[in-house]
């Protein structure tokens, strides 16, 4: 592995919206895999991309950011522009030559940051004969079109997020184990700085963003099947360098959360790789979240005390219908809900709460403007609001945690 130089960038101008807060949310995507070209297991065109911004910046409470851990491109240095314009071109501003970290925003007001940090895929250059992926070690394209090739901190006031780069493929392309093949990991430059970092934010929440999962365990499918793929061990498709000073790191320093991709499945795991629930307390959580191309993404929620992990979620169409909004204008607060939530209307309308399957769960008619629903009994998960008014049928969606 050739060695690189390590540069900090500590993001602090672009938070000040979200520092001033007790608490903030924001959206961790990983496994874009987005494609120009019609592809397996990728997102062709950005059609899922497109519709998932556009559904993260209308969500309630607004998040503060979206952060990305990997594979944003399916084949990042595909000559001659990799694949990342079929990205930007739905981005504020409009691709951007050489951007700086957070110069990118979901929405056209630029409120809502996007973070990136490089996976795999960044670095593959196209496929061989029989279709075993073909990389380099140097990044072309991503930094001219997405975000410097850098490790970088995102700071606030409660919390320090700390995006860092796991690497190519290692060995170069796939054995016939495919688990076998590690990210090259992190560099002895890269452990000092990491340290340094957390060392230095001590009183505040800590989480670490990255694209090869630290701690591998057996999880769950976009869809909630069963995650059946051959995992070896604990250390499976992880860090071939420095895993361990990594975890003990981690440990060390009290790291709440460390974000990460790769495998495609939804799995919180443990240091020895015991599967644990998201809002486990007694130690570093390593979260994997399946692969945004099947439209998966969690809801990140850190406030001074804890930071809380949303179940596995999924965007974008999930009852048939999308989310469609008329003249009338629906709110629904707070999004995600514990108790109680509340849902405002400018007309009187008639309300119903669904699951996913289409099951009615709760009915109330002729309501006034405003309505507060009991949700306390509902499991955690995502919901169907379905409002009818004189105008026709609006549709919301809101999460139940």
């Amino acid at each position: 592995m050739k060695k690189k130089q390590i540069l900090l960038f500590i993001v602090t101008a672009c938070m000040a919206t979200i520092s001033s807060f007790a608490q903030f949310s924001f959206v961790h995507l990983s496994d874009m895999h987005v494609s120009n070209i019609p592809a397996a297991n990728s997102d062709t065109n950005a059609q899922y991309f497109q519709c998932a911004i556009k559904e993260f910046a209308g969500l309630h409470p607004k998040p503060s950011f979206v952060l990305v851990t990997g594979d944003v491109s399916d084949i990042g240095n595909m000559p001659i522009l990799g694949m990342y314009p079929t990205i930007t071109q739905y981005l504020f501003p409009r691709s951007l030559p050489n951007p700086a970290v957070g110069d990118y925003f979901i929405d056209s007001a630029k409120t809502i940051p996007i973070y990136f940090t490089p996976g795999n895929h960044e670095y593959w250059t196209g496929f061989d004969s029989i279709h075993i992926p073909i990389s380099n070690d140097t990044l072309f394209y991503y930094p001219e079109q997405i975000t410097p090739d850098i490790d970088y901190v995102v700071n606030t006031d409660i919390a320090v997020i700390v995006v860092l780069r796991s690497g190519h493929d290692s060995p170069y392309g796939y054995p016939p184990n495919p688990a076998l093949i590690m990210g090259t990991g992190l560099s002895n430059e890269q452990i000092v700085w990491l340290r340094n970092v957390l060392v230095g934010n001590s009183s505040k929440r800590k989480i670490i963003a990255m694209h090869h999962p630290p701690v591998n365990a057996a999880g769950t499918n976009s869809d909630g099947t069963p995650f059946t793929e051959l995992a070896i061990d604990t250390a499976t498709n992880s860090l071939e360098n420095n895993r361990t000073n990594f975890l003990n790191i981690c440990d060390s320093n009290h790291v709440d959360v460390v974000l990460a991709g790769h495998e495609h499945q939804n799995v919180v795991a443990n240091r020895i790789g015991d599967t644990i629930g998201e809002n486990w307390s007694n130690g570093p959580r390593y979260v994997q979240t399946a692969a945004a191309f099947n439209r998966s993404y969690r809801i990140i929620t850190v406030e001074s005390n804890f930071v809380t992990v949303s179940r596995p979620l999924r965007s974008c169409n999930v009852t048939g219908v999308n989310d469609k909004s008329n003249s009338v204008n629906i709110t629904v607060f707070p999004n995600p809900a514990h108790d109680k939530l509340s849902i405002g209307c400018t007309q009187k309308s008639e309300i119903e709460i669904l699951n996913t399957q289409g099951q009615l769960l709760k009915k109330l008619t002729a309501q006034d403007i405003h309505a507060t629903v009991d949700v306390s009994k509902l499991p955690a998960g995502i919901y169907i609001i379905k409002i009818k008014t004189e105008e026709g049928i609006t549709v919301k969606k809101f999460i139940k945690q």
